[in-house]
């Protein structure tokens, strides 16, 4: 069966979001939503059910780490990989990234191409996408299981 993945992404520069969705969308595999204030990066997550974010590590209102911690924190967002995008590792202040953990990143400026190959990577597993996962069935005693 054929899933669209979901991907929000989260950046306080619109163009770029938009150029980011309007390449993804343009495989025809994933549905994107923008967010551009990371003050609001936690209920659009929340409503939006993605499979994967792309969170830009330096904005205002709130930085990238304070985010994640956040999403993170959300028992229904907590197994959501996180992507971030940052400036800084092309700058050679990847130090300064170390509050990553095990984070993976894409450095700013990136290859639209780049990004998308690197998308479908991190989504090309076989399972439901987290929009669809939550109750199945065990079709021998008929009962459901999360």
């Amino acid at each position: 069966m054929y899933f669209q993945r979901r991907i929000l992404l989260i950046d306080d520069e619109p163009r770029l979001t938009a150029m980011v969705r309007q390449a993804l969308e343009a495989t025809g595999r994933y549905v994107i939503k923008e967010e551009n204030r990371s003050l609001r990066a936690l209920h659009a997550a929340r409503h939006f059910q993605p499979d994967l974010i792309l969170l830009d590590v330096m904005m205002p209102e709130l930085d990238g780490r304070a985010v994640a911690q956040q999403l993170q924190a959300d028992p229904a967002l907590q197994d959501v990989p996180i992507v971030f995008v940052s400036s800084l590792a092309a700058n050679g202040e990847i130090g300064s990234l170390g509050f990553l953990g095990g984070y993976s990143f894409i450095a700013k400026p990136f290859q639209l191409s780049d990004l998308v190959n690197y998308v479908e990577e991190m989504l090309s597993d076989e399972a439901a996408p987290a929009s669809e996962r939550g109750l199945n069935l065990d079709t021998r005693t008929r009962q459901g299981f999360a």
